[in-house]
């Protein structure tokens, strides 16, 4: 019979801190390292006499999603952090359904792996970490989530060229689909799914219902997930929470010659007219009703589906993919020369092409060098959503890395999002040695942690987590 309270172990633990230490956000420390021991063992005491509650946390990074519309990110105790992975990892084997044409819910840390070593070398994580898409999000394994969203994409490509599967695709998101999230909901679906983890999932409970603390005070949510720092967790629950519906409109579309994709809360589908996919729209938003959900009109959008591939960039993407530099160049020009007259999701082509530039090292052209310069100076936005392995990479193709080092940091302050200024410090902590090896001088590096220290009097984030722990590098 399983016990009526879960433990926190000890190696996963340090493997969640190690995560929280070198992060966007910091907030474990040399010192609180060397404390795990004791404090794991306070936490499981009170975990046994149903005495634990989530903290107030340490606050909320703002992050900018366009024209002045910040989303805040909360940055939870390491302790709540280390609860919830423990919580999701252990359940997402049991609860996650692996379906073909369905990504985003990938396993970033098997349970095999908990007390062992990390899947990937430092290096291979790093080079992962060039090419993510996902805005503000650090998971466990880059290499697992870069492999996830290939499948993705290919997927993707394949279909565009499919004339049996018809000439039109829409796409269309759940909006607001963290915060919409109903928590009751949630946790029948979950005993159902899981019968023999009911002392995770009343831990779970408990943590969900509390975890917005500094907003709700001890009045529990009944609904809303966080989108916490790392992203893994959450992405675990989201992911399940979405599958009843995947299994009921997955038969809906095979029924009526459709084909649907989902990436986390992004929904693409396939069919041979625009009357029948606003349908399959209508019976969608239907079938989401009943889990309190919605779709975002704003975001909804019918493509012929050559139309969609080459706004998708999927050509451009094969072509990294494929590691053909030619192609990728030929590619990379028709894309920019179709964006002319036509929208195309120039972020994701730009991310991809920091990380395959970066791999090109000196065999790399100016004519994409000049292409990812230019888009960051015009495209403000888009420079400040890169991770600190990205915003590193972009300086260090520049032709003058230490012009564009004091051309990035001027932009990162002249916001009021704190996210920009923590992944530039995040940047200094990570690749200064780079970073000096590219002609940046310390005393450039120094002068920066002042500047965001100055402007950043209004961020306690900053000013009491991210800024300390830069000074001790």
């Amino acid at each position: 019979m399983s016990p009526k309270y879960f433990q926190l172990d000890e190696a996963f633990t340090r493997k969640v801190w190690r995560k929280l230490k070198d992060n966007q956000v910091p907030i474990v420390d040399t010192t609180r390292m060397g404390e795990l021991a004791k404090i794991v063992a306070q936490v499981n005491t009170d975990l046994r006499t149903q005495a634990y509650l989530p903290s107030i946390g340490h606050g909320f990074l703002g992050i900018q999603k366009g024209h002045g519309v910040t989303r805040f990110v909360p940055i939870l105790s390491d302790i709540d952090m280390a609860v919830y992975y423990h919580i999701c990892f252990e359940l997402s084997e049991s609860i996650l359904i692996k379906r073909p044409t369905i990504f985003g819910g990938w396993h970033s840390v098997p349970k095999s792996q908990k007390a062992g070593e990390t899947l990937f070398s430092d290096s291979e994580e790093s080079a992962a970490s060039s090419s993510l898409q996902d805005y503000f999000s650090d998971p466990f394994s880059s290499v697992l989530w870069l492999k996830e969203w290939r499948e993705f994409t290919a997927l993707i490509g394949e279909l565009c060229k499919q004339t049996n599967i018809g000439n039109f695709v829409v796409q269309t998101d759940v909006a607001n689909f963290y915060d919409s999230i109903e928590i009751p909901r949630l946790v029948r679906r979950l005993r159902h799914a899981a019968p023999k983890f009911d002392e995770y999932i009343e831990a779970l409970e408990v943590f969900l219902g509390y975890w917005n603390r500094r907003i709700v005070g001890y009045q529990a949510s009944s609904k809303g997930i966080p989108q916490e720092i790392i992203s893994d967790a959450s992405r675990v629950i989201a992911h399940f929470y979405l599958q009843k519906f995947d299994g009921n409109f997955l038969e809906y579309c095979a029924s009526n010659g459709l084909t649907y994709v989902r990436w986390a809360d992004d929904i693409l589908i396939f069919g041979s007219s625009k009357k029948k996919l606003e349908v399959a729209i209508h019976t969608a938003s239907k079938m989401l009703l009943s889990d309190g959900l919605n779709l975002s009109a704003a975001k909804t959008r019918i493509f012929s589906r050559l139309d969609f591939a080459k706004y998708r960039g999927v050509e451009v993407l094969d072509a990294i993919t494929k590691n053909d530099e030619k192609l990728f160049r030929r590619r990379l020009r028709s894309a920019l020369q179709y964006r002319k007259s036509n929208e195309i999701r120039i972020d994701t082509i730009f991310r991809a092409t920091i990380g395959f530039v970066r791999r090109l090292g000196a065999k790399a052209h100016s004519y994409e060098k000049s292409f990812l310069t230019e888009e960051a100076r015009d495209n403000r936005d888009l420079l400040l959503s890169l991770n600190a392995r990205q915003l590193a990479n972009i300086i260090l193709i520049a032709d003058d890395s230490r012009e564009f080092f004091r051309f990035c940091l001027d932009k990162a302050i002249s916001v009021p999002f704190s996210s920009s200024k923590a992944t530039f410090l995040h940047m200094l902590r990570r690749h200064s040695v780079e970073l000096i090896k590219a002609g940046i001088l310390q005393a450039d590096l120094s002068k920066a942690v002042e500047k965001i220290e100055s402007a950043s009097t209004d961020s306690e984030i900053i000013t009491g987590i991210c800024i300390p722990a830069t000074k001790k590098v």
